[in-house]
Parts: C-alpha cells; sequence; structure tokens
C-alpha cells in the first residue's frame, strides 16, 4: 500500500473517530459540527477564533460579524453560508461556551434580541 493511501485512510479513520465522539457527547455546537462534516483541525481552529474574539471583546475593541463570517469561511470551506457561521457562534452561546460572542456578533438582529434577552434574564 503507498505511503499516500495510507495517509488518506489514517485520515478518514481520524475523522470518523471525531464524527463519533460528537455523536457520543451530544451538544449543540456536536450537532452543528457533525451536520456540517467539520473536521477535528476545523474545530480547533473554530475555537481558537472564538478565543481571540473573546480576547477583543474583552479589551473592549469592536468586533464584526462579517469578519467572523469570513473567518469562518476561511477555516471551514463553507464560503456564502453565512448561516452556518451564526449556527456555530449561536450552538456555543446556547451550551454556555464563549457565551459574550454570539451577543456581540449578532444581538443587534432583530431575530436575536429576543432569545438573548430572555436567557440573559431580561
Amino acid at each position: 500500500m503507498s505511503d499516500e493511501r495510507v495517509r488518506l485512510l489514517e485520515e478518514k479513520v481520524e475523522h470518523l473517530e471525531f464524527k463519533l465522539d460528537l455523536m457520543f457527547h451530544d451538544s449543540n455546537i456536536n450537532r452543528i459540527l457533525y451536520e456540517y462534516n467539520i473536521t477535528k483541525f476545523q474545530y480547533t481552529e473554530i475555537m481558537n477564533l472564538m478565543d481571540q474574539i473573546r480576547d477583543k471583546l474583552n479589551q473592549n475593541e469592536k468586533v464584526s460579524n462579517v469578519e467572523y463570517e469570513s473567518k469562518i469561511y476561511e477555516i471551514t470551506g463553507n464560503e456564502g453560508d453565512y448561516h452556518f457561521a451564526e449556527y456555530i457562534a449561536k450552538a456555543f452561546w446556547e451550551d454556555d461556551r464563549w457565551y459574550e460572542v454570539f451577543p456581540a456578533l449578532y444581538g443587534e438582529f432583530t431575530k436575536y434580541k429576543h432569545i438573548i434577552s430572555e436567557k440573559d434574564g431580561n
């Protein structure tokens, strides 16, 4: 078996193991990652992006949903599917992870004001 074929099989097994792990640890974010066939490497990059956005917020810097969506597209290749980027941020927020990011990116959107207010107890 060629080295390239072995490498491809190893990648496939790693991805399947990651997807199984997503299934066994059910959460909002894991459902999105599974549905959109996100790899473990992409997931790590998404988490790094979420950390970067939180750091900006902690330094009172402005964040942009357009910039965030562009970076999500760069990571995942899901270009043009802005709903996907929203789903990612919202799923983390629903799972109480990077809680401040979703409202900062999408809190001004009419469709999200009610659920954000409700979750914040307002």
